[in-house]
């Protein structure tokens, strides 16, 4: 298939008009990027992780969320239909080297460890990390030094950047491992860990849920990471267009106006998905889904 769309389209170029000149300077050969294999069969296949509230699920079980709004204004800007690929976030990455989609949309921090593996857009959104503690388990704990030791017991989603720092900033401490932030933020509230790191928003929103059992033990932030989409390597083509494209909403204000929506309001609160409903769209990213 990846040959035939290769060659159709290359055919089609070949059939434009050439400039004058001798027939050998008129020979030319154009290597079809993403965006034209995107635009060929009409779709743009996006692959994204259940982070809430960048992507979650509605009541229905439709996506919504901040990268959704995103996702869909890129394709509806390349002219074509979306399919997001539901997909357990520590196997994202190798799937989309694999071809299984076409982009990642959903939150990606730009590391360099993940810049090995794929290329990424100029960033769209920033955030820090920070620690979110069980009040009760944590008196007087007010430093990293309290927290990195091997009686302290933290909680991570698994092949996440939190993850990584956890292990990286408290490394006496003992860590345990989820595949969803539902998972992480019960092991804190319910004393099974000490305390967890999380993006600003998902602290915030936990201590806004849990005030009386979670806070910010102190203030600093780590890893000030930016958020961009990522795609497979050796596409210039394509990279520069997604880099305009964030440029373009960066500049006119639609990116601030989604940010504002998402993130520092809960207007959308009544529309996601709760208890089952909630549960059973966190196991659907398990399952690699596509819609």
């Amino acid at each position: 298939m990846r040959r035939f769309l290769h060659t159709a389209i290359a055919l089609a170029v070949l059939a434009l008009p050439l400039a004058p000149g001798p027939a050998t300077a008129q020979r030319i050969w154009w290597e079809p990027g993403l965006i034209e294999h995107v635009r060929f069969r009409a779709l743009l296949r996006v692959g994204v992780g259940m982070f809430e509230p960048w992507i979650m699920c509605d009541r229905s079980g439709d996506l919504i969320g901040y990268e959704i709004d995103l996702a869909r204004r890129l394709a509806e800007d390349i002219g074509v239909r979306v399919e997001f690929v539901r997909m357990n976030w520590q196997h994202i990455i190798p799937a989309l080297v694999d071809g299984r989609f076409d982009v990642i949309v959903s939150g990606m921090s730009i590391t360099p460890a993940r810049s090995l593996l794929v290329n990424f857009s100029v960033p769209y959104s920033e955030f820090g990390t920070a620690i979110v503690a069980n009040v009760g388990l944590t008196p007087g704990f007010a430093s990293v030094e309290d927290f990195n030791r091997a009686d302290v017991t933290f909680a991570a989603r698994r092949g996440t950047t939190a993850e990584a720092l956890v292990k990286r900033e408290f490394p006496e401490a003992m860590l345990l491992s989820f595949d969803t932030d539902a998972e992480v933020v019960d092991a804190v509230t319910s004393g099974a860990a000490h305390a967890t790191a999380a993006d600003e928003v998902m602290a915030a929103r936990s201590i806004h849920e849990h005030p009386n059992v979670l806070h910010r033990p102190f203030d600093t932030l780590f890893d000030q990471l930016p958020q961009a989409i990522a795609m497979r390597r050796s596409d210039g083509d394509a990279l520069n267009y997604l880099d305009s494209w964030v440029r373009h909403y960066r500049v006119n204000g639609w990116l601030a106006e989604r940010w504002h929506y998402w993130f520092e309001t809960r207007d959308w609160e009544g529309l996601a998905a709760s208890g089952s409903a909630q549960r059973g769209c966190a196991a659907s990213f398990d399952e690699t889904a596509s819609e």
